[in-house]
């Protein structure tokens, strides 16, 4: 409960990390999942996200900021984990299109091996969302991974997936999709 507590004392702060993106992707919005794990002095060791949809690596990195430069509850008996989901709500008049995977998979497809580099062997699952304009230009792309060990990989997927080229346009209005790497 007092973790719980922490985490609620942050929102001011994770909001200001969403503000910093809506002049980019004026849609960005969606739930995330932290793993954080708390010495036994109460200082914050690591943190990932395991589940993300916000889908723009600057806001999740900017999250995982705040959850690493904010003090934890001492845990008993030694370091601790914890797990806590939020969400950031959407700032717009209308949500962005909700696009399936089959949307992207042709584009995908033509990044497989780049996409195999960035994973560079990491014992992780990743899941991405990312967000297309006007024209099929990716607007912001984040990942979320199953572990630790996949966090320093996300930068490069997501890197990757923001030059991703050969997307359908959505039209006027940015879509919004999420998918398995």
């Amino acid at each position: 409960m007092a973790v719980k507590r922490a985490f609620i004392a942050l929102d001011d702060k994770f909001m200001d990390c969403q503000k910093r993106a809506l002049d980019r992707v004026e849609v960005l919005s969606g739930g995330v999942k932290f793993f954080l794990r708390i010495a036994e002095d109460g200082a914050p060791k690591w943190a990932y996200l395991e589940e993300t949809e916000i889908g723009d690596r600057q806001t999740e990195k900017c999250l995982l900021d705040v959850v690493m430069t904010a003090r934890w509850p001492r845990p008993d008996g030694g370091d601790a984990e914890a797990r806590y989901g939020m969400d950031l709500p959407l700032q717009a008049t209308r949500p962005p299109n909700d696009w399936g995977s089959e949307k992207v998979s042709g584009a995908l497809g033509k990044h497989g091996d780049a996409i195999d580099r960035c994973k560079g062997g990491a014992n992780a699952s990743f899941r991405a969302t990312i967000y297309v304009g006007p024209g099929g230009k990716v607007l912001a792309a984040g990942v979320a991974t199953s572990s630790k060990d996949g966090e320093d990989k996300s930068d490069c997927l997501a890197d990757l997936l923001v030059k991703m080229k050969g997307l359908p346009s959505p039209g006027s209005w940015p879509a919004k999709v999420t998918f398995g790497l």
